[in-house]
């Protein structure tokens, strides 16, 4: 049964789903008054019945469904700026694997920069990270946030453990870090590396270098390989 995300319960109790998912059950799926869904709300998934169809489809609960989908480790991913399809891929991906909140970063070697159309772009990721989020039924869309131009400015994203993907580290198993900590944030660096003043901002920021293998990794694979070991790992936690 397919999901969907609330963000407005009103006074009746009912779950009222936007305008772009209301267009999709109504002209796409062709749903009708009583059918079922499965709707989200402030991380709860819940059975429902749809009431109302236009202009919002508003939908009944009927009862809580005890299914959590959410990794128990909290994962921010901090990507250097990729072109846009690569950049867009990343997101989805990403959000499949379970990642929590995602982090633009503009560095020095990033052949995609900072421009006057970037909230523009910041929104259609955020409607990336939700469909993906629908499609590999999370509990929560995961927030795409604004472009970061400072190191200094991770401060704010960082977690219990801090990693930077580097090609020339060797490597060790940092899986090691991941026992009885409830959060990570690992930061990928774009197509053209990481410059070594750079390097030098994340070691101010304690963060810890880390290889991801033998075989240096596209800038679009290395965080996806992260999040699939970073998955399993939690997976045998649970």
């Amino acid at each position: 049964m397919e999901s969907y995300f609330a963000t407005i319960k009103n006074k009746k109790g009912q779950l009222v789903l936007d305008l772009d998912d209301s267009k999709h059950i109504i002209k796409v799926l062709r749903h009708q008054i009583n059918d079922e869904i499965i709707v989200n709300f402030q991380t709860e998934k819940y059975l429902t019945k749809i009431v109302a169809l236009m202009p919002n489809v508003i939908c009944q609960i009927i009862e809580p469904l005890q299914e959590n989908n959410e990794l128990p480790v909290k994962v921010t991913l901090v990507m250097a700026l990729l072109k846009e399809q690569k950049f867009d891929l990343v997101i989805q991906k990403a959000v499949e694997l379970g990642v929590n909140k995602i982090v633009p970063i503009q560095l020095k070697y990033c052949v995609s920069i900072v421009n006057n159309k970037i909230m523009q772009k910041v929104a259609r990721w955020q409607k990336i990270a939700k469909a993906a989020a629908k499609q590999a039924n999370r509990n929560i869309i995961p927030e795409v946030t604004s472009v970061v131009k400072n190191i200094e400015d991770l401060k704010q994203y960082q977690s219990e453990a801090n990693f930077l993907a580097y090609e020339n580290e060797n490597f060790q198993d940092w899986t090691q870090n991941l026992t009885n900590i409830n959060s990570i944030t690992i930061v990928v660096g774009p197509e053209g590396g990481i410059s070594s003043d750079e390097l030098t901002s994340f070691k101010t920021l304690n963060f810890i270098n880390i290889s991801l293998g033998l075989t240096i990794l596209r800038a679009e694979t290395a965080p996806l390989y992260f999040l699939s070991v970073v998955n399993y790992h939690s997976l045998l936690k649970k």
